[in-house]
Order: structure tokens, then sequence, then C-alpha cells
């Protein structure tokens, strides 16, 4: 009897290992350091901003305390009768007085005692209007007084402003005149101790020059 073979041929492979890839991400120390630094360091700046801004308006820091109250109280009053109070008649009489005691205040008084400025017009010869002024000195003025009767000025307006668009849009025609003269007394005092701080600004500049030119003339007569 014959044999037959049978040939088995087993091919047998090694298997291939996928090489394991680290992602390309660098967590080492030092990174997250640098991190929790940059982190730390922007919420300093952050709490050190808001700091300066709760001292900005501090009003025991302040110079005149009660001078800062006052300009406040005589700036949210009007706004908060206009929206609290819904009789037409009673309301245009009370929010035009205590608005109109409010702009007299600020601009004969608070404006001296608080940024040390003034503000007024006169009528010359020819009839036309001209801005006048009155300045402190400011050397000693305070920065918190400042804040405050600049707030009060440019919140008041805005205040008014918005209360104009408001019954515009709203058809309120019976309330829209009250707004509208309380804004515009507001933005006439705004713009008035505005004109009046260029005009410091550009007194104090020409007398520094004027100083620094005779400083020069000194000078020159001491070389001589």
């Amino acid at each position: 009897m014959e044999s037959n073979s049978l040939d088995f041929k087993i091919n047998i492979q090694p298997k291939k290992l996928t090489e394991h890839v680290e992602p390309d991400v660098d967590l080492t120390v030092d990174k997250y350091d640098a991190v929790y630094q940059n982190t730390q360091q922007e919420e300093e700046v952050e709490t050190a901003n808001k700091d300066l801004l709760i001292q900005e308006y501090d009003i025991t820091e302040a110079a005149h305390p009660y001078y800062c109250a006052a300009a406040l109280a005589l700036t949210s009053i009007p706004g908060l009768t206009f929206i609290l109070l819904q009789d037409v008649i009673h309301a245009y009489p009370l929010v035009i007085l205590l608005q109109l005691a409010q702009f007299l205040a600020l601009k004969n008084y608070l404006g001296l005692k608080l940024i040390g400025l003034r503000w007024w017009i006169e009528m010359d010869i020819k009839g036309e209007q001209k801005w006048m002024f009155q300045t402190q000195s400011q050397e000693q003025s305070n920065k918190v007084d400042r804040y405050f009767f600049w707030a009060c000025l440019i919140y008041g307006t805005l205040f008014w402003c918005i209360m104009c668009l408001g019954d515009f849009f709203g058809f309120k025609i019976f309330w829209l005149p009250l707004p509208i003269i309380s804004f515009v007394l507001s933005l006439t005092n705004l713009q008035g101790f505005y004109k009046c701080r260029g005009e410091h600004q550009k007194k104090l500049q020409q007398l520094k020059r004027e100083m620094a030119k005779g400083g020069m003339n000194i000078v020159g007569m001491i070389m001589k």
C-alpha cells in the first residue's frame, strides 16, 4: 500500500505591534505652574481694578462727604419722583422744581465746593451770549469729590435722555415735555462745567508756559 503524504504549510507571521504614540501635549509641572501664575495674576489685576473703582466712589474718603451726598440726593430725587408719581398734574411742577433746584445747586455752589468750578452766561452789548467761568485752586481737590460730581452730571443727563426716548417711542405725549425740560437742564449744566474745565486747563497750561519763560529769562540773566 502506498501512503499518501500530506504537506501542510503553515504560514505564521509575527504580529506587528502598533506603536503607541504619545499625544503632543506638554503636561509638565512647569507648564501648570505658568498657567496657574498667569491666572492668579489676572485675578489680582481684576481685584485691584475693582478695589480702585470702589475707592473712587468711597464717600468716606471724600473731602466733603456731605456735599457729595447732597449732589447725589439732588440728582436722584427728581428722577425717582418722575418714575413713582403717576399724576401728570402734580408731577410737572414738582419734578421741574426739583430739577431746577438741582441745576442751580450744582452750578452755583456744589461745583465750587467739589471741583472748584462755576459757570454762568452773560449778554454782551451786541446781545450775544458769552460763557463766563470761575475757577478755584484745585491743588487740594479730592479725587472722590470729583468722581461724585461728574457722575451726578453725566448719569443724570443719561437718565433723562433715556426717559425722553422711552416716552417718545411709547407715545406718551402728555409726559414727554417733562423729561425734555429736565434733559435740557442737565445737558446745559454738563456742557457748562465741561467748558469751564477746558478753560481752566488752558489757563493752567498758559501759566506753566509763562513760568517756564520766566525761568528761562532768570537763567539768562544769571548766565550774563
